[in-house]
């Protein structure tokens, strides 16, 4: 009798230590969007980028002009689509 209440509570705690391991948080469409927001402003060298679903491009002001993703898209990592001109002198 002693050694199944001791089985017991092992496997009970065994149980609430895997159940307390952290797991990442998938991204949500808010987060991949500002993201994409996001890569502009890291290089702005680049003219258009796109993650597969949305293609973002800047705008005159240089603000990042983004679309709505797709509904049933499956986004990719981000990557530069089209590199802007360097100014000519």
């Amino acid at each position: 009798m002693h050694g199944i209440a001791t089985a017991l509570a092992l496997a009970a705690l065994l149980l609430v230590g895997a159940s307390a391991q952290q797991r990442p948080a998938p991204l949500d469409a808010a987060s991949e969007e500002a993201s994409m927001h996001g890569y502009g402003d890291r290089d702005k060298t680049c003219a258009e980028w796109t993650d597969s679903c949305m293609t973002c491009s800047r705008a005159e002001n240089g603000n990042p002009l983004c679309p709505n993703i797709g509904i049933a898209c499956q986004p990719k990592a981000i990557s530069c689509a089209k590199r802007s001109e360097p100014a000519k002198q």
